[in-house]
């Protein structure tokens, strides 16, 4: 596991899936438009759909 993916399900364990796409929803990486903590809200975001 790399450590930004660790460091993000650290952050995030125990919290509600909808308080971890309110808080890393949009989050972007440089030029990409994206992120790992955005690629996660979106899964989530998925996954409640």
């Amino acid at each position: 596991m790399h450590g930004n993916t660790a460091g993000v399900s650290k952050l995030v364990a125990g919290m509600k899936i909808k308080d971890v796409i309110k808080k890393l929803k949009g989050i972007p990486c440089g030029i990409k438009g994206t992120s790992c903590p955005d690629q996660l809200a979106k899964a989530l975001e998925e996954y409640l759909n």
